[in-house]
C-alpha cells in the first residue's frame, strides 16, 4: 500500500530516523597511550584506573587505552594499557630509540606524557630535558600529523637521595609551558595539565617519589578534564582512527545521512 502526502504522522518518521543516524557516526573510539615511568606503570600507579572510572561516570566510553604494558592490580577492572616504564628517562627514550615502535604498534590519537622524574634524579639539565621532549614531540606528529599531546608538569619530588631535586622539578615545570607554547601547532595541539600543584609528598606519595591512594587519586583528578577536551575533540569525528573506522570523515557521515533521507523520501512518494 503506497501512503499519499495526506498522512502527515510519516513527517516525524524522517526526522526521528535521519536524526538519530548522525550520532552514530559522531563518535569514533579514541586510542590513548599514557606515556611515562613508574609513576605511571609502577605497581602502586592506579591513576589510570580512577581516571577511567571517571571517564566512564561522565558517560565517556569512546576510548580505548594502548601500550605495551598491563595496568595494575587495582580494586576494579578497567582499561589499562600504557608505556609506563620503570626507571626510564625522557632523555633514555629518545637516545634508545623506544618511541617510535611503541607509537608504531599502538597507533594513538592522543598521547598522555608523564615524563622527567627520574631525569631529574640522574641530574639532567632542564634543557636536555626538553630537547627530549622536542624529540618526541617530532616523533609522535610522524605518526599523526594530528596528534593530540597532553604533557604534565610532574608531581613534586621528595627523595632522601637527592635534597636538590624537588628544586630541579620546580625548574622544568616552570619551562614546560614555553616550551610548549614553541611546539604547539594548530594541527597538532599540545595541553599542558598542571599535576604539581596541590600534590603533597608527605600525604599523597608512599616514599616521596610515588603516588600512594590518595595521590593517585589526586593524579587521576589533574588528567581528568584535559583527556575530556582531547577525547571530545578526535571524538567529534574529524580524523578518526584508522583502527577505529577507517575513512569515515564528516563527508561520510552526511553522505550517510543524505542516503537515508534519500531513501525514506522516495518510500514516501
Amino acid at each position: 500500500m503506497r501512503l499519499s502526502p495526506s498522512h502527515n504522522s510519516s513527517y516525524p518518521l524522517i526526522v526521528i530516523l535521519s536524526a538519530s543516524i548522525l550520532p552514530v557516526w559522531s563518535q569514533s573510539t579514541v586510542r590513548i597511550l599514557p606515556l611515562g615511568d613508574s609513576i605511571t606503570g609502577g605497581p602502586e600507579s592506579c591513576w589510570q584506573a580512577l581516571l577511567w572510572r571517571r571517564l566512564q561516570q561522565a558517560s565517556i566510553t569512546n576510548t580505548k587505552f594502548v601500550g605495551s604494558r598491563s595496568g595494575q592490580q587495582c580494586d576494579f577492572e578497567y582499561d589499562g594499557a600504557n608505556e609506563g616504564h620503570v626507571m626510564i628517562q625522557a632523555t633514555g627514550i629518545v637516545s634508545e630509540g623506544k618511541l617510535v615502535p611503541w607509537l608504531e604498534s599502538s597507533k594513538p590519537d592522543v598521547v598522555m606524557m608523564h615524563l622527567g622524574t627520574n631525569d631529574v634524579l640522574n641530574n639532567k639539565p632542564t634543557a636536555e630535558i626538553l630537547q627530549a621532549f622536542r624529540t618526541m614531540i617530532d616523533w609522535m606528529r610522524e605518526s599523526k600529523k594530528v596528534m593530540r599531546i597532553i604533557v604534565a608538569q610532574i608531581i613534586p619530588l621528595d627523595s632522601v637521595f637527592c635534597e636538590e631535586c624537588g628544586e630541579r622539578v620546580v625548574r622544568l615545570n616552570e619551562a614546560i609551558p614555553e616550551w610548549a607554547k614553541g611546539m604547539n601547532t594548530t594541527e597538532s595541539v599540545i595541553e599542558v595539565v598542571d599535576c604539581w600543584t596541590g600534590f603533597d609528598t608527605d600525604s599523597m606519595t608512599s616514599d616521596g617519589v610515588h603516588p600512594n591512594n590518595a595521590g593517585n587519586e589526586k593524579v587521576a583528578e589533574c588528567w581528568f578534564k584535559p583527556l575530556s577536551r582531547a577525547i571530545e575533540s578526535v571524538g567529534r569525528g574529524e580524523e578518526v582512527s584508522a583502527a577505529a573506522s577507517p575513512g569515515m570523515g564528516e563527508g561520510s557521515k552526511l553522505g550517510i545521512a543524505a542516503v537515508a533521507v534519500t531513501v525514506l523520501c522516495r518510500w514516501w512518494w
